[in-house]
């Protein structure tokens, strides 16, 4: 093996500008492939943001005027699947919101801040402020901001429709992406919105959110079975969604066959290459075998080859893609300069599409490799 890779790494440098040809063939392909992935996740993760409110994937309701005993019935969900990934129980009450010069119509929620957490990462949609701590606090989103005209510290009026009122001081203002959200929704936490909508210890919702968004629906029927409570509504996004759901599968299908399609054609040059390749060392292959190296030998200097090229090529690949998002994240931008869509790096999904690469790079020297193998050394010394 070790001849072999010898004459491998000869090979690839008598032919410098082919083998440039080659790794940077493998660059495009692998970076293209990885960068519309990336896209796609990120269009993916935007759009079902949007769409169910910052990856609300289940929702649990109640048919009564709230839950009891919404304790057990969380454990109980938590328990179902171990695709649920936070169970959170809250309150929503429509109410006013009254300053010094404006009335508005809002949809003031109670969560504990720890599923608020988990359920809208709000340590980093807080953009402005800080996270509730206690009794009394409330967050306010950035389109009800601009209406109010609040700062940090000020004091609201919450005025349900019995005329109740409960003052509460406004911690931070968060950003959730969505408009409908960040111009309706107060974020305070439980027992404030129970005391303000008058309901005791019940809840009117339980949101939950699953490791694979796309599973929600099977999750959705294990809890409908567990609980076999009637007096529950459960629903999941994909119902609630139908159009955009299949919109964003076939987005993601889409983007699947766009990589492969990408991946396959950076394959077929490098066989392209390779054979190219066979035919110009043929009388050093000839020659070799001539000398007593054997013919899996010979083979196994063309699949080291490839394998050498798809390293080198994946590599640099990896760095184009970076290059890519930060030229994407530059230039393709909202109206406020933000980037049109959240690109995430993922580490797992760049890892998984280097290996294929390599895999596919390699398993592409397998027609020249044979070529290789067939060859009879008496004959191409003789033919030339």
């Amino acid at each position: 093996m070790l001849t072999s890779l010898r004459i491998a790494i000869r090979f690839l440098r008598s032919s410098k500008l082919q083998t440039f040809i080659i790794v940077f063939g493998i660059a495009i392909g692998i970076s293209v492939q990885i960068f519309v992935g990336l896209l796609s996740q990120g269009i993916e993760k935007s759009l079902l943001t949007k769409v169910i409110g910052s990856l609300v994937h289940i929702s649990v309701t109640s048919k009564q005027e709230g839950i009891e005993s919404w304790q057990n019935i969380k454990s109980e969900i938590k328990n179902t699947d171990e695709g649920i990934a936070t169970v959170a129980p809250g309150v929503q009450h429509n109410a006013f919101i009254m300053t010094s010069s404006k009335k508005e119509n809002i949809q003031i929620r109670g969560l504990s801040p720890e599923d608020a957490e988990k359920l809208y990462d709000m340590k980093h949609k807080v953009y402005e402020g800080n996270m509730i701590n206690r009794d009394g606090e409330a967050l306010i989103g950035k389109d009800l901001r601009d209406k109010l005209k609040v700062n940090i510290g000020d004091t609201i009026d919450i005025v349900n429709f019995d005329g109740k009122k409960t003052k509460l001081t406004v911690a931070g203002f968060y950003d959730l992406g969505a408009v409908k959200i960040n111009s309706a929704w107060i974020i305070t936490n439980l027992k404030t919105v129970q005391d303000i909508s008058e309901i005791g210890d019940k809840v009117t919702f339980m949101e939950i959110s699953v490791k694979d968004p796309y599973s929600a629906d099977i999750i959705e029927n294990e809890i409908i079975n567990s609980l076999k409570n009637e007096d529950l509504n459960i629903k999941n996004w994909k119902e609630e969604n139908k159009l955009i759901a299949s919109a964003i599968i076939g987005q993601r299908i889409c983007s699947i066959i766009i990589q492969f399609f990408v991946l396959l054609a950076a394959a077929l040059s490098i066989i392209s290459i390779l054979n190219i390749s066979v035919v110009q060392k043929y009388k050093q292959i000839g020659i070799l075998k001539a000398m007593g190296i054997k013919d899996s030998s010979a083979a196994l200097v063309f699949i080291l080859q490839a394998f050498i090229l798809g390293i080198i090529g994946t590599i640099m690949g990896i760095l184009l893609t970076f290059l890519y998002i930060k030229g994407f994240n530059r230039y393709i931008v909202a109206a406020d300069g933000r980037p049109l869509v959240d690109i995430i790096i993922n580490v797992r999904f760049i890892g998984i599409s280097s290996l294929i690469a390599v895999a596919a790079s390699t398993l592409a020297a397998s027609l020249p490799a044979l070529k290789s193998f067939k060859l009879n050394p008496v004959e191409v010394i003789k033919n030339g």
